[in-house]
């Protein structure tokens, strides 16, 4: 399968033009629960709307345009503790942890009441729009993204959304399309059940009222919980189309910050129930009330990538204003923020190739863009290096944080109280070493930095062999538990460090580890 530089490019600025018409839509009635009959903006759009749902993907966009391809939650990490200003929830405590040096995926759990929000499967347009036609890839990413200030069914949800809007580019049906996505999550999650209940709903026949009651039974979001029953705002005043809102008391109430299953929910009722029509799709999402700029806005996306920006009417694209205006961004010359959505594509675009050269085939007219061999999941399609199979970095988070360095990858996994020890109880940090060359390496790895009086066992010097990698994951993973007792506590924090070099290669890399003492 193959799309052209037009078509990819079409997509792309659909993708874009639907994330911001949707995300203004939504805005007035995000965190109120309710049920509304909008079928335009409600509001005054004349100026651009500020959007932490495409601010972010800014933040996303420089670090590629920067590092390249090779970036991990700890790239992404930096960026966001460099230019990301919001210190609210899982944004704000995902920092936190960083700056106290607790790497994601810690990060993304550690003290973490928003772990499962929403703030990470509305970012991920990006990744889509870079892995075009190659899911995995883009699930890949938007791991690494998502770890650093989520955890979770907040990583679910951007698998999942990044999933479908990556085969979006070549596929179209509805139904393939959340297949799709579905495969890419774990048997038993959240996200998982939400998209199972609507799915059911509408082939039962139920209206989309009913599928979007249900949902919030079987899946309870603490979102519309923020700004209670709709009322009216200084926004949008309370109408016949968005009436003041009752109670309604058969919707128990939610775990705080349990909200992306229902969300991703809310996403399906309007993709669904829209039956393909873009107005009345991203209408219906804001229409169902909770996190409505984020519902909105994602399903605006998706639809603008199938259809590509030609296919969204008239309507909306004048309607809604293109420029970009930034609500969470510290910018400057670095980040380079575009003024418009038009010239934020073009600048998505020309990172393509970069990221996706496999899937880029260059023409006098720009370039080709080929579809992997299986949009679905698949476990053939991790080939080595490209990409890590994000599969086995959910089943290994939040305990283990990866290092990837040019000739071996180091996983550290903390035992079951994560960064945190306490005075004289036995801790336990396993450290695998993953040989990335096709050559055997034997590597010295040396403790620095820990308490001579904690007790190391087994010294703090050790000697590790990697056999040559050839497919086998049985001689690429080589592991060293690192067993110590913590004593005399007299810091809050202590910072570890692995120095790791390999016998006749000059290079030595540093690998920190973060132990907390206190109430964390």
């Amino acid at each position: 399968m193959k799309i052209s530089y037009r078509e990819y490019c079409d997509k792309v600025k659909g993708g874009y033009l639907g994330k911001n018409i949707g995300g203004t839509l939504g805005a007035p009635f995000e965190c109120f629960r309710g049920v509304y009959d909008i079928d335009f903006f409600m509001q005054d759009v004349s100026s651009p709307v500020p959007n932490d749902d495409v601010d972010l993907q800014l933040v996303w966009l420089s670090a590629v345009e920067h590092e390249g391809k090779n970036i991990d939650s700890h790239v992404l990490a930096q960026y966001w503790e460099n230019y990301v200003t919001a210190v609210i929830s899982e944004y704000g405590t995902g920092k936190n942890n960083y700056q106290a040096g607790i790497c994601p995926p810690l990060s993304g759990y550690m003290r973490n009441e928003n772990r499962e929000s929403n703030g990470a499967w509305i970012r991920t347009e990006i990744w889509a729009c870079l892995c075009a036609g190659n899911p995995a890839l883009a699930a890949n990413y938007a791991y690494y993204d998502a770890c650093a200030d989520h955890s979770g069914e907040g990583i679910y949800a951007a698998v999942f959304t990044a999933a479908v809007q990556a085969a979006a580019f070549f596929e179209k049906d509805t139904q393939k399309l959340i297949e799709i996505g579905l495969s890419y999550l774990p048997e038993q999650c959240g996200v998982r059940h939400a998209v199972e209940v609507v799915s059911e709903c509408f082939r039962r026949g139920d209206d989309w009222k009913t599928a979007r009651k249900k949902l919030l039974i079987a899946e309870p979001s603490s979102f519309g919980e923020i700004g209670g029953e709709w009322k009216g705002s200084a926004q949008v005043a309370a109408s016949e189309r968005c009436p003041v809102q009752e109670r309604d008391n058969g919707i128990p109430k939610a775990v705080h910050g349990h909200d992306a299953p229902a969300s991703i929910g809310l996403v399906l009722v309007g993709w669904l129930y829209g039956g393909g029509d873009f107005g009345k799709s991203v209408c219906l999402a804001v229409n169902c009330g909770e996190d409505t700029d984020c519902t909105a806005g994602t399903l605006g996306a998706i639809l603008g990538i199938v259809g590509g920006e030609s296919a969204i009417p008239d309507k909306w694209k004048k309607g809604c204003s293109e420029n970009i205006a930034v609500c969470t961004l510290r910018p400057d010359l670095l980040l380079n923020v575009p003024e418009t959505v038009s010239a934020l594509c073009e600048r998505v675009v020309k990172q393509f190739p970069a990221v996706s050269a496999e899937r880029c085939v260059f023409t006098e007219n720009g370039f080709e863009v080929t579809a992997a061999g299986s949009l679905a999941y698949d476990e053939s399609a991790f080939y080595p290096y490209q990409q890590e199979n994000f599969k086995e970095l959910l089943a290994e988070s939040p305990h283990t944080v990866r290092f990837h360095f040019p000739s071996l990858t180091v996983k550290v996994k903390y035992d079951g109280a994560l960064a945190k020890i306490e005075e004289g109880t036995e801790k336990r940090v396993t450290v695998t070493f993953c040989n990335k060359l096709y050559l055997p390496q034997y590597l010295t790895v040396r403790v620095l930095e820990m308490p001579e009086e904690w007790n190391l066992q087994n010294g703090f010097c050790r000697a590790v062999g990697l056999e040559h990698w050839h497919g086998s994951k049985v001689s690429q993973n080589n592991a060293i538990d690192f067993v110590f007792t913590p004593t005399a506590l007299k810091s809050d924090k202590y910072r570890i460090t692995l120095a790791i070099s390999a016998n006749g290669r000059g290079e030595t890399y540093y690998v920190p580890v973060t132990l907390l003492n206190g109430a964390c």
